[in-house]
């Protein structure tokens, strides 16, 4: 009831760029699939818009400064749209979405391996390690097949796998030749063959090794869709071995086409022709496109399939079935679908062969000769009952870009193959367009005789630039030559007025049978007059297209996925309707800050009136908050429910709890809070109520800054502060972007109220130098006042890499904000900053400067991490504001065991670089392994008996460890305010200096004086998880009595206090953790839980005393029972019922944040990071001040009631019976 997964598609950065529409028919009353009652799921995934594009070359530089040596690298498909240029956005989701609700029914990982290595070109873009291939032919399955060769099939029903193949050691195994095979530019292909049981996929070979591709000669393999095997073809000879990669050399050979000036074969296309209806034994036939093309552009020296129509070729593959049948089971046996009739044998399975045919020049007229761009090839094509060779249209871009080539009437039937061909120049597509970039061909439903197209190109004479304009334009084409005349291909939409053409990626769709001949959709569009919060590079994808209504989803880039619907069947005006919008940010969300939903803003407006009155209302919710006006408001409830007949609903209201109440109830108890997401990566900020379960708002943020932050609260106020200041009732947030350039930086800040998104204020201020660190900072006296076009309540403290800071907002009240810092407190305001390229960590305390509003930094203590020897891969604060609830630990013999509190604690989590870790490794081999213990001992020769080390007697010598582990991973405790290291742990997680860069996901949670971490041990092979608890020292039983106390410190200082006494603990975990969290109560009297989030798609949670490092590995005593110790093991559990997420799958979690109720017993805990985001309400010692939802309150409140009767009949009665006996 209280947990809840909002799942994305999962896309990242890179967003939807394949989507297809999948009609999934639904079974009737007599078993048989129906059409009419059909349910749409839309799949969408980031791969390459289209699977079986040709993809070009390697672009060859030339390094002169090297001696002329050539450089290969990958340039992306033309056509397909880059847009991430992070080189972490490895993600490989395919998910599917119910057309109709916009819910996320299933999301699949389609990539085999997590490595990012080709995941980004040298030239810094986005290219994708799979392809996806989504069709209604295939039998409701969605086809994947990633870089590695790993084929899969998957339901789109619900996303369970159906196949799972190894495309090369099938081939490679198969195959008897001394050859290996990979994919043409490590980029694989799905060709839709439109046949429901066979794909294509194209190959390459390889040398040993895989290191180099043979890409002058591609081949096909036809991979059986139900089975996932390669098809063979079928030997007419005994002697003959089966085909299982077609070489394109050897198909452009039989159809007897020169190579002319073109050095590489290629795979273009295939595409199954039905065979003769009257012959039920002819499967029909392949018919495949092959052509001879150059891959590089020998003026240019750049990257491209150039190809051209004279140079293709069209190969006809016969299809043979190979049935595999049984005998006829008995009369007896229930009737199977499995038999085509009754008498008729069983056919247990079907599989294909097929056999190469002959081949035939692919004769164009006009076009023939001219050469065009491989990789932009598209096919149009109509079934055609009535002809067995289908309607098919081409339609390519011209090698110089300035030409479009259309094909039409094609003929595929070997000995006529040919089709007219046209050319249309850029300036007749459009009249501001110099170069054609991309071609689109939307799907062609069956009753439709046209195709939409959309044509993009750049007004650039040269490549596109960033300061290109980007125009797309809409065409139809006539695929039976039935509409157009002489002019079968015409444009729609795109005229020669700025305003309508600056259109950003494929955002056009067209509805054939709709009333209106078009509809548009720039970047900036909106519906029904809502401002919607789109995002970047909207795209637009035709769900649904009938004569009445159109409905279109958008796609974008980091912010809403969303649907609209257009319906015109009312009158002449289209009505538009959004069904449902999701907000892609929530799949990357980076940190996160829970506030209270205390009261409702207004709705956002700029205006001065609208934003006193908004002023006005937090002014007043702020003041109900205070002690005075609580009781005064609970005095005039009482009074309402005696005087003004409030009593009976208040008893009908206890008696049955409405879900009105519950709202209520979960306002009071602090349920309903606001968590304010930041997602980095899509530059976004967004709201989400717990409690309803939806987006408030969202906001996007500078989308060309390098980094964002959410500023909140401050050093030196409460999370809990009546007033709001600073705490979770305090509503104003100050959001920075930096936006680093050649010449100067600056930092873009928003000052926004968290409820209601609306922007108090916003500017640009600029930096001379990095920002190191931020301070938030936030007054601890309350002030009224409205808010200004330039200030903000929050304050951020920015430390820069100079040694200088500055503040934001740049005003009078905000420097005035930073003074009351400095001067709280006897010492002033410390800060810190971390170099993690330099390893240094230096504090720092901030003064102000004589004479002057600006302040100055003074460094106060450095601690330097070589990063020869080690790198920062990790840093971790304690959580600001935390409660604690007892200073010290009551153990078992009633001794009290001191917490070492120190809030400028800091966790710096380092690695051996592996060149150290190579210079300090031993060597297993040598006998000076042994030196440095050996050098320890007396000086005898004397061989000891092996002992456990540290076990040796006064004088004997050190024991014989053979091969010490050398430490390879270091947790170093940094006390931010001194600079000094108060404490330093190691551990040996790995075998070789190969496996540094592997484990370097350290997470890290601090909590009272806990420090707990896990790190995946290479050497184990299993999750370590870390504890440290840090203390001051103890007290016993009886050193605090009524006439004696110990000599303790009233003040902590981190420039005297003594250090730390450190316990620390090992444990297992059977399971990879990506994220840590720990739960927090408003008094900090419950008991905490530690929350991990595993790599099985789970959080799961564990009790504290888990993970005590004071667990005794012998048997516990008396006092230790009665602490409530349990005895050590070295594995941790993991117990079903303390799994918050239960059944839900959250995928790969990077954080977990926590808030308190206003309830002790209850935690709210924010599973984030992933393409899932969970909530959950736990309960880490279980309810002890809150009753179940599901208690029964009208039985209670029954009792109560007649209790109370009874009570008073009771009473009645005795005192009439008194009176009685008294006269009697």
């Amino acid at each position: 009831v209280n947990d809840f997964v909002i799942r994305t598609a999962g896309h990242g950065q890179v967003g939807v760029r394949y989507a297809s529409l999948i009609v999934e028919p639904k079974s009737n009353d007599d078993g048989r699939d129906d059409t009419s009652i059909a349910s749409n799921v839309w799949v969408t995934s980031q791969s390459t818009e289209f699977p079986g594009a040709v993809s070009d070359g390697s672009s060859v530089v030339v390094d002169d400064d090297a001696g002329g040596e050539v450089d290969s690298y990958f340039d992306p498909i033309i056509g397909k749209i880059n847009t991430s240029t992070n080189a972490d956005d490895t993600s490989c989701s395919i998910a599917g979405r119910n057309v109709t609700s916009g819910q996320v029914l299933w999301r699949v990982n389609a990539c085999s391996s997590s490595s990012s290595s080709n995941s980004m070109n040298k030239n810094g873009e986005f290219t994708p390690r799979h392809v996806t291939l989504a069709s209604s032919t295939y039998a409701n399955v969605v086809y994947s097949i990633d870089n590695t060769g790993v084929f899969r099939g998957w339901s789109s029903n619900d996303g369970t796998l159906q196949l799972d193949m190894d495309l090369f050691h099938q081939i490679n195994t198969l195959n008897e030749k001394e050859v290996m095979y990979e994919f043409p530019q490590n980029l694989p292909r799905l060709l839709d063959t439109s046949h429901p049981r066979i794909i294509g996929t194209v190959v390459a070979t390889t040398t040993e090794g895989g290191d180099d591709n043979n890409n002058d000669d591609e081949s096909l393999v036809l991979l059986d869709t139900k089975t996932g095997q390669p098809i063979p073809s079928s030997p007419s000879s005994m002697e003959e071995k089966p085909i299982i990669a077609l070489s394109a050399k050897s198909l452009l050979a039989k159809a007897k086409v020169s190579k002319k000036k073109y050095d590489a074969a290629r795979i273009v296309d295939v595409m199954f022709i039905e065979g003769d209806a009257t012959n039920k034994k002819d499967p029909g036939h392949l018919a495949v496109l092959v052509a001879w093309s150059s891959s590089l552009d020998k003026e240019t020296q750049v990257a491209k399939s150039i190809s051209s129509f004279s140079s293709m070729a069209w190969i006809d593959v016969k299809l043979k079935e190979v049935i595999q049948t049984s005998e006829p089971p008995e009369a007896s046996a229930p009737k199977s679908e499995d038999y085509d009739d009754w008498s008729t044998t069983l056919i247990k399975s079907i599989s294909y062969s097929y056999e190469v045919g002959k081949g035939s020049p692919f004769n164009v007229d006009g076009i023939g000769s001219t050469p065009l761009l491989l990789s932009s090839l598209r096919k149009v094509v109509v079934d055609d009952d009535d002809d067995e060779n289908n309607n098919l249209t081409m339609l390519a871009i011209a090698a110089t870009t300035s030409q479009l080539l259309l094909v039409s009437n094609i003929n595929t039937i070997i000995g006529r193959c040919g089709g007219n061909g046209q050319s249309y120049e850029v300036d007749m597509l459009h009249p501001s367009m110099r170069m054609i970039e991309t071609i689109s061909v939307q799907p062609v439903n069956a009753d439709n005789t046209v195709a939409a197209l959309t044509i993009s190109g750049v007004d650039d004479d040269l490549q596109p630039t960033t300061s290109s304009r980007r125009i797309e334009s809409l065409f139809v084409l006539s695929v039976d030559g039935s509409e157009g005349g002489d002019e079968p291909f015409r444009r729609v939409y795109g005229s020669d007025q700025k305003s309508d053409e600056e259109i950003m990626q494929n955002a056009l769709a067209l509805c054939p049978t709709f009333k209106f001949s078009s509809m548009t959709f720039d970047n900036d569009s909106s519906a029904l007059g809502e401002t919607l919060s789109i995002g970047r590079d909207d795209r637009a994808h035709l769900l649904e297209c009938s004569a009445q209504t159109i409905t279109v989803a958008f796609t974008t880039i980091g912010g809403m996925t969303s649907a609209i619907q257009f319906d015109a069947s009312s009158s002449d005006t289209i009505k538009s309707t959004t069904l449902w919008a999701a907000e892609e940010a929530l799949g990357s969300i980076s940190s996160a800050v829970f506030l209270d939903e205390t009261h409702a803003m207004v709705a956002p407006s700029y205006s001065s009136e609208a934003a006193a009155n908004a002023d006005y209302e937090e002014e007043k919710a702020l003041r109900n908050l205070q002690f005075s006006n609580r009781i005064q408001m609970q005095l005039e409830s009482l009074k309402e429910a005696i005087f003004g007949g409030g009593l009976l609903s208040s008893l009908k209201s206890m008696a049955v709890m409405s879900d009105e109440k519950k709202a209520e109830r979960d306002i009071a108890f602090g349920f309903a809070k606001v968590a304010v997401l930041l997602s980095e990566n899509l530059h976004r900020v967004v709201a989400l109520d717990t409690m309803k379960r939806n987006v408030i708002w969202s906001m996007n943020l500078h989308s060309g800054a390098s980094w964002h932050k959410i500023v909140h609260g401050g050093q030196f106020v409460s999370l809990n502060d009546p007033h709001g200041n600073g705490g979770v009732n305090d509503h104003e947030m100050l959001t920075l972007s930096y936006i680093e350039g050649a010449s100067s930086s600056s930092v873009e800040w928003k000052c926004f109220d968290a409820l209601g998104g609306r922007i108090f204020s916003e500017d640009t201020s600029p930096v001379k130098a990095s920002i190191s660190q931020i301070v938030p900072l936030r007054t601890s006296s309350h002030q009224t006042h409205l808010h200004d076009s330039s200030g903000c309540r929050q304050v951020a403290l920015l430390v820069h890499s100079d040694n200088t800071v500055s503040v934001i907002p740049d005003t009078a009240r905000s420097r005035a904000v930073v003074d009351e810092a400095v001067a709280a407190g006897n010492n002033g305001l410390f800060v810190h900053s971390i170099d993690k390229h330099t390893g240094e960590f230096r504090s720092q305390i901030v003064a102000k400067k004589a004479a002057s509003d600006s302040f100055d930094l003074v460094t106060v203590g450095t601690t330097v991490f070589d990063p020869s020897q080690e790198k920062i891969i990790n840093v971790s604060y304690p959580r600001r504001g935390e409660v604690l609830q007892s200073p010290s630990t009551v153990l078992g013999d009633e001794s009290l065991l001191l917490k070492y509190l120190n809030p400028h604690l800091v966790v710096v989590v380092t690695e051996a670089t592996p060149t150290f870790f190579s210079e300090i490794k031993p060597d297993a081999d040598e006998e000076s392994a042994n030196a440095f213990y050996n050098s320890l001992s007396t000086g005898s020769s004397t061989q000891h008996m092996r002992k456990p080390l540290g076990a040796a007697k006064p004088g004997e010598g050190p024991p014989n460890v053979s091969n010490t582990a050398a430490p390879s991973l270091f947790v170093s405790l940094v006390d931010s305010v001194s600079g000094q290291i108060l404490h330093r742990v190691s551990h040996s997680h790995v075998d070789s200096a190969d496996e540094l860069s592997e484990a370097n996901n350290v997470p890290v949670v601090v909590s009272e004086n806990w420090v707990v971490y896990t790190f995946f041990n290479q050497r184990t092979r299993r999750t370590d998880v870390g504890v440290l608890t840090l203390h001051e020292g103890m007290i016993d039983k009886n050193g605090i009595t009524a006439f004696s106390a110990p000599e303790q410190e009233v003040t902590f200082s981190s420039l005297e206090s003594a250090k730390p006494i450190v316990l620390s603990r090992t444990f297992g975990l059977p399971k990879a953790v990506s994220a840590l969290g720990v739960t927090s109560t408003k008094a900090g009297i419950s008991s905490k839980q530690f929350m991990f989030a595993t790599g099985n798609d789970q959080v799961i949670s564990l009790d504290r005393r888990f993970l005590d490092p004071r667990r005794p590995n012998g048997d516990l005593k008396e006092s230790e029972k009665m602490e409530g110790l349990m005895k050590y093991a070295p594995m941790l559990p993991i117990i079903p019922f303390l799994t918050p997420s239960h059944v839900h799958e959250v995928s790969s979690v990077q954080s977990i944040a926590s808030a308190s109720a206003h309830v002790e017993s209850q935690s709210l805990v924010l599973a984030f990071g992933g393409p899932d985001i969970f909530f959950s309400r736990v309960s880490p010692s279980k309810r002890f001040d809150l009753l179940p939802d599901d208690f029964n309150r009208g039985l209670l409140t029954v009792v109560v009631v007649g209790l109370l009767v009874a009570l008073n009949v009771i009473q009645r009665m005795n005192k009439k019976k008194m009176v009685t006996s008294f006269w009697s």
